[in-house]
């Protein structure tokens, strides 16, 4: 049976309206919690990059392995990012694992880090072909 009153719907597209902003509010919160550990895997990995970039030269200059990865570590933390691993091989190459926060999760759901990992030094075989 139809209503010959035109204000009983009254107030529907505003039910409407409220659902609409409602759905899309949670797809912008999902789309920035992604971007979010999008944003730390990048920077994990840069900052592996740059850490092991500068073990390695403090390596070459000082040939003390302790020494390359308190350099990797000082470059990590200017970065904000924790480093998880180091170590020196033998062939002068330097392996550096750091660990980025992901600031924005979603209830808790998903990783809370993002990991990168890097290496440094002299190409492994010495080069040769």
């Amino acid at each position: 049976m139809q209503s010959s009153d035109p204000g009983a719907e009254r107030g529907s597209s505003t039910v409407s309206a409220v659902g609409l902003i409602a759905v899309l509010l949670t797809i912008t919160l999902a789309a920035l919690a992604v971007l979010s550990a999008v944003r730390a895997a990048h920077v994990a990995r840069s900052a592996a990059d740059l850490s092991a970039l500068a073990g390695a030269l403090q390596l070459q200059q000082a040939f003390d392995p302790e020494a390359a990865c308190a350099e990797a570590g000082r470059v990590a933390a200017l970065h904000e990012v924790r480093v998880l691993a180091c170590e020196v091989g033998d062939a002068g190459d330097v392996t550096v694992t750091v660990s980025a926060g992901i600031p924005l999760r979603l209830g808790g759901v998903g990783p809370d880090h993002a990991e990168g990992r890097a290496r440094a030094g002299p190409e492994p075989g010495g080069g040769q072909q």
